[in-house]
């Protein structure tokens, strides 16, 4: 399984048509013209059953004005543990939301990025809060959870069944 995300990787925008991780760029970049109140967003999610789906999600919002969003699937021959598909969800947000930001970079606009983990107080996961809010802060990234982790609870999760 490869989790790496670059310039070439391929997304689908939510109107199921292609697009490259370096053309998203352009697209949020339009999308955001003259635009203070918004967010960019990025959370991933997965399914197991004989296999594992994971959906990286990218989702821009202007507030009070709609949004756009972009995602891909990766299948994963293995069953993991909930634990490791937490971990693994995690670093494909980091490792895009990274790519991203470095896009951004090479065409000299600074925007921020949150990261959407499908953790939370209640069930299994509460376990995992610290590391993985930590592991994301440390990475350079606000780190959002349940309630609030919507890019990973509710688009990458519709996208991963």
């Amino acid at each position: 399984m490869n989790m790496i995300f670059t310039r070439e990787t391929r997304f689908m925008t939510g109107s199921f048509k292609p697009i490259l991780l370096s053309d998203i760029v352009g697209r949020i970049e339009a999308f955001l013209y003259n635009a203070d109140d918004y967010t960019i967003d990025i959370g991933t999610d997965s399914q197991r059953s004989s296999k594992t789906k994971f959906v990286t999600a990218i989702a821009v919002h202007k507030h009070g004005k709609g949004g756009i969003f972009f995602y891909h699937p990766i299948i994963d021959e293995t069953r993991q543990s909930m634990q490791s598909r937490i971990y693994m969800e995690t670093a494909m947000s980091i490792n895009c939301a990274t790519e991203l930001l470095g896009l951004f970079i090479e065409n000299e606009v600074i925007r921020n990025i949150s990261i959407h983990c499908d953790i939370g107080h209640n069930g299994k996961t509460r376990e995992m809060i610290r590391e993985i809010v930590g592991y994301v802060t440390s990475s350079g990234f606000d780190c959002k959870i349940k309630p609030e982790a919507v890019v990973a609870c509710t688009i990458a999760d519709r996208f991963s069944k």
